[in-house]
C-alpha cells in the first residue's frame, strides 16, 4: 500500500471504522477518535428482551406454584431437641414437620395458629403463653393483624421439591439459628377449607374440613444463603409429576447456569424500635427489585418493587396505576374506583385477612439488567392494592406459569395457563452491598446474553464495566457486543477481525473493509456505514456492495467495497456497524 496513504482501523464498543484518505493523516486522526465515545450507547437503546410467550401473548395473574420447602423447630431449653407432639393416628411421639412457603416479602418467620395451637388435628407445637415473650402487629395485604412473638426457637430447614423430599429425618435437616418468631393468634384466611361448602353442600351432613396451615421462612434464614428455584418440573404444568423445586445453596455449591441479572436493593421495613407496648420478632431486610417501569395508556412509572416469593400476584399501588393510566384520575381512591368497576376481580388472603382487588392488564412491565438488555413482559395480568406504603409487589406469576382464575367458569379457567417465562432463578442476597437476582430465560437462548453468560461468572457478572454488552473487558478496544457479533475472545487482547483496506478494480480504486463473523447468529444486524466526512453516515445500500464472501467452518469472512471509485484528493471512511435486534 502507497506509503501516503492511511488506514485508520479501530473498534469503540458500538462501532468499527475503517478510514481512507490521501492528504493530511493527522487530521483524519482528530477527527475520528473523539466521534468514537459518541457511538457507544447507540446499538442498546431499547434492545428489549421479551418473556412473554409469544404464542400465548400474555402473562396471567396467579402463579401456579411457589416456593415451598419443609422446617422443624429445636428448642434450646429442651437441649436443641426437635419440637414432637403425639400423633394420635400413629399412637406415637413424632416430630413436628412445618411445610412452609420460603418468602423473600416475609421480613421474619410466621407460625401458623394451626401448629401453635393444634386445632383440627394439626400437628401441634402446644405453645403455651410461657413460650411468648410478647406481642406485634405485622401489616398484610388487607390491614394490620396483632400476633405473638414467640422465645428463640431453633429453625432447621430441608432442601427439595416438597412433594418429592424425604422429610421425615429430622437429622437431614440443615441448622440456620435461633430466632424470635411471630405467631399467629387466629386462624388465618385459606388455612381451613370446608370442602362440603365448596361442593355446594353435596357432602351433606358429612361435610369435611381440611387444614392447610400456612407457615413462612421469610428472609432471616434466606439471607444465609442463595434461594434457587427450579421451574423446570412446571414449565409445562399440564404434564407436571411434582411442583418446583426450592434449593438453599450451601456456600461454594453450584448454581444452576443463568444468563440475565438483576439488580436488587435491600430495605429495612421494620426500623429500630419497637412500636409502644410491642416487641419485634427476629427479622432481616427485603429485597426489592431496581429501576421496574410499568407502561400503561397514560405513561410510564419507575419505580422499586418489593421481590415477593409468597406472592402468587403481582401488585401495583393505586397511586401507579392511576399515573400510568390503568385508573382514570378522577378517582381518588381504591374504594372509590371499585364502587363503579365491573371487570375481573381477585380476593387476595394473608396478614391482616382478605380484600377484593381489580385486575388490570398492563400492556408492559420492564426490568432493566446488568448485561445491558431490558426484560419485558407483556399484556401482564396485574393487581391493584395499596400493601404497606409500597409501589408494587413483583409476585411469582412474572417468574412461573400463572392462570387467571374466571369466577363464571372456574374450573375451565384453570387450564388456561400462560406458560413457563424462567427454567431457573437464583436470589442471591448473601452480599448486602450486592443483592441480586439471576435469571435463565430460554427467551435468551442462543442471543448475546446467552453468550455473555458462557464467557463471565455469576461473580464477574455482578459488575456491569466487565461484562455489560457494552463494556470492553479485555481493554483491547472492542466491547463485548463486537467480540460476540465478530466472534473474538471477549477475555483476551487479540487481532482486530476487521481491517479497512483498498480495492483496485479497471474502474478505479474503491474504499473497502473487510470482516469476519459467525455464522448463524440471529440476533445481530450489520451494516456498513459510508461517510465523506466523518460527520454525516449513510447505510443507503446503493453506495456499497458486497465484493467477496468467504466460509471458513464456523465463520464467514466478508469484504464490502464503496461503488463510487475514490478520487486523488477525496476522503471516503466506511464504518460497521454492529445493532442487537429482537
Amino acid at each position: 500500500m502507497p506509503a501516503d496513504e492511511s488506514i485508520l482501523a479501530s473498534t469503540a464498543r458500538s462501532g468499527l471504522y475503517a478510514g481512507v484518505s490521501y492528504p493530511d493523516v493527522g487530521v483524519l486522526r482528530r477527527l475520528v477518535l473523539p466521534l468514537l465515545a459518541l457511538l457507544a450507547i447507540n446499538p442498546l437503546r431499547g434492545y428489549d428482551l421479551v418473556v412473554t410467550d409469544p404464542l400465548y401473548g400474555r402473562v396471567n395473574a396467579s402463579a401456579f406454584d411457589q416456593p415451598r420447602l419443609y422446617a422443624v423447630l429445636t428448642d434450646p431449653l429442651a437441649g436443641g431437641a426437635v419440637k414432637t407432639w403425639f400423633n394420635p393416628d400413629s399412637s406415637a411421639v413424632e416430630p413436628v414437620f412445618l411445610k412452609a412457603f420460603v418468602d423473600t416479602g416475609a421480613s421474619g418467620i410466621a407460625i401458623s395458629h394451626l401448629h401453635a395451637s393444634g386445632l383440627y388435628d394439626v400437628a401441634s407445637l402446644a405453645f403455651s403463653p410461657a413460650d411468648y415473650i410478647g406481642a406485634y402487629t405485622e401489616i398484610g395485604v388487607a390491614g394490620t393483624e396483632e400476633g405473638d412473638v414467640s422465645r428463640a426457637f431453633g429453625v432447621s430447614v430441608l432442601s427439595g421439591p416438597v412433594d418429592l423430599v424425604d422429610y421425615g429425618d429430622p437429622a437431614a435437616y440443615v441448622p440456620y439459628g435461633s430466632f424470635n418468631l411471630w405467631v399467629r393468634r387466629t386462624v388465618g384466611e385459606g388455612e381451613v377449607l370446608d370442602l362440603g361448602a365448596i361442593l355446594g353442600g353435596g357432602l351433606g351432613d358429612f361435610g369435611y374440613l381440611q387444614a392447610d396451615p400456612i407457615n413462612l421462612v421469610g428472609m432471616p434464614v434466606i439471607r444465609q444463603r442463595r434461594l434457587s428455584l427450579d421451574m423446570t418440573p412446571i414449565m409445562d404444568p399440564l404434564s407436571a409429576e411434582s411442583g418446583l423445586g426450592t434449593y438453599l445453596l450451601a456456600p461454594g455449591e453450584a448454581e444452576p447456569a443463568t444468563q440475565l441479572t438483576v439488580s436488587l436493593v435491600l430495605q429495612d421495613f421494620l426500623g429500630t424500635v419497637a412500636p409502644s407496648g410491642e416487641v419485634f420478632p427476629s427479622s432481616s431486610a427485603n429485597p426489592l427489585v431496581t429501576g421496574l417501569s410499568l407502561t400503561g395508556p397514560g405513561g410510564t412509572v419507575t419505580g422499586n418493587w418489593l421481590l415477593d416469593t409468597g406472592a402468587g400476584s403481582s401488585f401495583a399501588s393505586f397511586a401507579v396505576a392511576k399515573v400510568c393510566g390503568l385508573i382514570p384520575a378522577n378517582y381518588a381512591t381504591l374504594a372509590d374506583f371499585m364502587a363503579t368497576y365491573t371487570g375481573r376481580t381477585a380476593d387476595i388472603g394473608g396478614v391482616g385477612g382478605s380484600l377484593k382487588v381489580p385486575i388490570l392488564e398492563v400492556p408492559r412491565l420492564s426490568v432493566p439488567t446488568r448485561e445491558g438488555a431490558t426484560l419485558v413482559w407483556e399484556h401482564v395480568d396485574l393487581l391493584v392494592a395499596d400493601i404497606a406504603g409500597l409501589e408494587g409487589v413483583f409476585g411469582m406469576n412474572l417468574l412461573v406459569p400463572a392462570v387467571t382464575l374466571d369466577p363464571a367458569n372456574p374450573l375451565g379457567s384453570l387450564f388456561d395457563i400462560s406458560p413457563g417465562i424462567f427454567r431457573h432463578v437464583v436470589i442471591d442476597t448473601t452480599n448486602a452491598a450486592q443483592p441480586v437476582m439471576r435469571l435463565d430465560a430460554p427467551a435468551a437462548d442462543g442471543t448475546a446474553l446467552s453468550w455473555i453468560a458462557s464467557h463471565f461468572t455469576p461473580a464477574e457478572r455482578l459488575n456491569p464495566a466487565k461484562s455489560a454488552l457494552l463494556s470492553d473487558s479485555d481493554g483491547d478496544g472492542r466491547s463485548n457486543l463486537l467480540e460476540y457479533a465478530l466472534g473474538s475472545n471477549p477475555g483476551a487482547v487479540d487481532n482486530a477481525p476487521a481491517t479497512g483496506g483498498m480495492l483496485d478494480l479497471p474502474d478505479g480504486r474503491h474504499c473497502a473493509l473487510t470482516y469476519t463473523r459467525p455464522v448463524g447468529l440471529t440476533d445481530v444486524a450489520y451494516a456498513v456505514e459510508v461517510s465523506d466526512d466523518l460527520q454525516t453516515w449513510s447505510r443507503d445500500t446503493s453506495q456499497v456492495t458486497l465484493a467477496q464472501s468467504s466460509l471458513s467452518g464456523a465463520t464467514e469472512t466478508v469484504t464490502y467495497m464503496t461503488t463510487a471509485t475514490l478520487s486523488a484528493t477525496g476522503r471516503r471512511f466506511l464504518r460497521l456497524a454492529v445493532t442487537l435486534v429482537p
